[in-house]
């Protein structure tokens, strides 16, 4: 049976009614299958750096695609991002259709919605279509509400969710031989604040403290990846989740931000440094609250030790200078 324009109606104001990111992903999963002929749907988020890619959001059923050929649900996906496009496969006795979903457009495809029906007409898959697109939507609302406000970066509260995330995403993954760690291919986080900071607003003023965030954050975005992320996790300290790269490559990231910020002219302070500390998160390494404090050990060292430079967690750790971090909970790391 067709849905009614005003069960349509209140599909879209129970959207709207939430405001946390797993409510709103229960809501679209929920309008799905009362309004369409969809019995299972499952929303997926897309990373193609990551392994696995693909990761579960959500889902109305957990025994949704079990019945599914591998083969059938890995062609519906690989047509939807080919084509960045609603994408629709029929079988004997059944359809799987795919749609696209976009946080940010110029970051490409970051989800899909995956649903299963005995039939499905066009207006019925254009209904499926309408309501991701207000997910979609109202997703990104909610993702400018999470960045800060001064320089426009994402703020503590993303960078936990994107942790979580990544900790989700590996804990699925299957684990590899690869005994070279080096060249293996992991995510990074770097966390960095200012040199010295307290002295340059004592100096130049609170105002003049101002500039150097805001150049700061000017410089992350010219420096590192569109795909990198990058965060302020408050007042002078920030962070960058480095997309999987191998050490080699997240240290030259680093050391290419440090000498950026070296060459930066800073008006009257002249010169402002800054110190860094990173870590890979590995599979295994499942907690939030761990992969921050080992960056933090880090960046504690890089500062007792010369400051304006970057120190690796793996580093310290092999050399014996600091122990293994082990989080006791979600306490406060800076």
């Amino acid at each position: 049976m067709a849905a009614s324009s005003i069960q349509i109606l209140d599909s879209i104001v129970d959207f709207t009614a939430k405001t946390e990111v797993d409510a709103i992903t229960k809501s679209l999963l929920t309008s799905i299958t009362e309004l369409t002929p969809v019995s299972e749907v499952v929303l997926l988020d897309y990373c193609a750096d990551m392994q696995p890619a693909f990761t579960v959001l959500g889902t109305n059923d957990n025994s949704a695609f079990q019945q599914e050929n591998i083969h059938q649900i890995d062609a519906l996906l690989a047509e939807c991002l080919a084509t960045q496009a609603v994408t629709q496969h029929h079988t004997n006795d059944h359809v799987l259709i795919a749609v696209p979903i976009y946080y940010e457009k110029e970051e490409g495809v970051n989800g899909v919605l995956c649903g299963r029906a005995t039939d499905l007409s066009q207006e019925q898959r254009a209904l499926v279509a309408g309501l991701t697109r207000i997910y979609e939507n109202y997703q990104q609302i909610i993702m400018a509400s999470e960045r800060d406000s001064f320089t426009s970066l994402f703020n503590r509260k993303v960078l936990s969710k994107k942790l979580d995330l990544i900790c989700d995403r590996l804990a699925q993954s299957e684990a590899t031989s690869d005994s070279d760690s080096d060249s293996s291919l992991s995510p990074w986080v770097c966390i960095f604040d200012v040199d010295h900071f307290k002295q340059i607003n004592d100096n130049f003023g609170h105002v003049f403290g101002d500039e150097v965030i805001l150049l700061l954050a000017s410089l992350m975005r010219q420096t590192f990846s569109s795909q990198d992320t990058l965060f302020r996790y408050g007042g002078d300290e920030f962070v960058v989740l480095f997309q999987p790269c191998s050490r080699a490559m997240a240290e030259q990231k680093a050391n290419t931000f440090i000498a950026n910020v070296n060459a930066r002219d800073f008006g009257a302070a002249q010169t402002v440094t800054i110190s860094m500390g990173a870590t890979r998160i590995e599979r295994g390494q499942l907690s939030t609250s761990t992969i921050l404090g080992n960056a933090d050990q880090a960046l504690y060292h890089a500062k007792q030790n010369g400051r304006n430079q970057v120190a690796f967690y793996d580093d310290l750790l092999q050399s014996g200078v600091i122990k293994t971090f082990v989080a006791e909970d979600d306490v406060e790391l800076f």
